[in-house]
C-alpha cells in the first residue's frame, strides 16, 4: 500500500524538482537534523501538507460562515483570507522544523559531551581502532545523538569502507554541533599528525567538564532567581489579590469577585506554574 510520502512525491515531485534550488538551506538543516528525507521527498510533503490543508480550510470555514449567516460572498472570502493565514503559518512551520530540529539536536549533543568525552578518552587509552572507539560509544543509547552520531562514524569506516579522516570529516561538515565539530576536526588533526589521541580527548574532557561545571553553577544562580520571583510575585501576589477581592466584594457586591477569584485560582496560577516549571527545565544543563 502506498504512503503518504511515496504519494506526495509521485504527484509533486517534478515540481519539487524545479524549486528545490531556492531551498538550499533547508537541506543543509536536513541533513544536520538527521532526517530520513531528501529535500525533494521533504518538499513534496510540504507542498501536499499545505495544499490539503488550504482546501480543507476553504470548504469547512465557508460552510460554517453559511451555516451562521453570513452572506455567500462574503463567507467565501474570509475562508480564502483565513486558509491562506493558516497555510502560510502551516508552510513557515514546514521551513523553520529542520533548523529547529537541528538545534534541538546540537543542544543534545553538547549536554552529554563532558561525559561522552571522559569514555572516550578511556577507551582509546587501549589503543583501539576509530572505528572501534566510536563504535562502542554508540551503544551507550544514554548518549543520545552522540551515539547516532558515533554509529555513522563507525559505519562509515566498517561497512562503507571509507577511511578514519575521511569518516571523521565526512560528520564534521554534518554534525550541528560546534563543539562535536571542533572534536572532530581535532581528532582528525591528531591522526594526520600521529599525535597522542588519548591525552588530547584527556584535554578536551576537562575543558568539557569545567565548562558544564560553570554552566550546573550558573543554572544554580538563575534558579535561585526565578524563585524569588515567583514566591514573590505569583504566591504572595495571588494571596493578597485574593484577600484584597474578598474586601472589595464586602463593599461592592456588584462585582463578580467570585469569578474573577475562580479563574485567578484554578486557571491562571496553574498556567502560570506549568510556564515556570517549563522555563526551568529549559534552561537547565542536564535537561536533554
Amino acid at each position: 500500500m502506498i504512503n503518504y510520502l511515496e504519494l506526495s512525491y509521485q504527484i509533486f515531485g517534478d515540481f519539487s524538482k524545479s524549486i528545490e534550488k531556492y531551498f538550499v538551506d533547508i537541506k543543509k538543516d536536513m541533513q544536520q537534523a538527521n532526517m530520513p528525507y531528501t529535500l525533494r521527498e521533504y518538499l513534496s510533503m510540504m507542498i501536499m501538507t499545505v495544499a490539503i490543508t488550504f482546501f480543507a480550510e476553504t470548504v469547512l470555514l465557508s460552510f460554517i460562515f453559511a451555516v451562521i449567516e453570513i452572506p455567500v460572498i462574503s463567507s467565501m472570502a474570509l475562508a480564502l483570507t483565513l486558509s491562506f493565514v493558516i497555510t502560510g503559518i502551516l508552510t513557515l512551520m514546514f521551513y523553520t522544523y529542520p533548523s529547529a530540529l537541528a538545534k534541538a539536536r546540537s543542544k543534545n549533543i553538547e549536554k552529554v559531551m563532558p561525559f561522552a568525552t571522559s569514555y572516550m578518552s578511556a577507551i582509546s587509552s587501549g589503543k583501539v581502532s576509530i572505528a572501534t572507539l566510536f563504535k562502542t560509544v554508540s551503544q551507550f543509547k544514554d548518549y543520545g545523538d552522540v551515539a547516532e552520531e558515533s554509529a555513522t562514524i563507525a559505519r562509515n569506516i566498517e561497512l562503507i569502507g571509507m577511511s578514519a579522516s575521511a569518516s571523521l570529516v565526512k560528520q564534521a561538515e554534518k554534525t550541528p554541533s560546534k563543539k562535536f565539530k571542533e572534536l572532530l576536526w581535532g581528532m582528525n588533526a591528531i591522526i594526520a599528525s600521529g599525535g597522542n589521541l588519548t591525552f588530547f580527548l584527556r584535554n578536551k574532557n576537562e575543558e568539557f567538564m569545567s565548562n558544564y561545571r560553570r554552566a550546573i553553577r550558573k543554572y544554580a544562580q538563575d534558579l535561585s532567581v526565578f524563585i524569588e520571583i515567583y514566591l514573590t510575585l505569583i504566591v504572595t501576589g495571588s494571596i493578597f489579590f485574593i484577600v484584597l477581592s474578598a474586601v472589595i466584594s464586602t463593599i461592592s457586591s456588584s462585582l463578580s469577585i467570585t469569578n474573577i477569584q475562580f479563574f485567578v485560582v484554578f486557571a491562571l496560577l496553574p498556567v502560570i506554574s506549568i510556564g515556570f516549571i517549563l522555563l526551568v527545565k529549559s534552561i537547565s544543563p542536564t535537561e536533554g
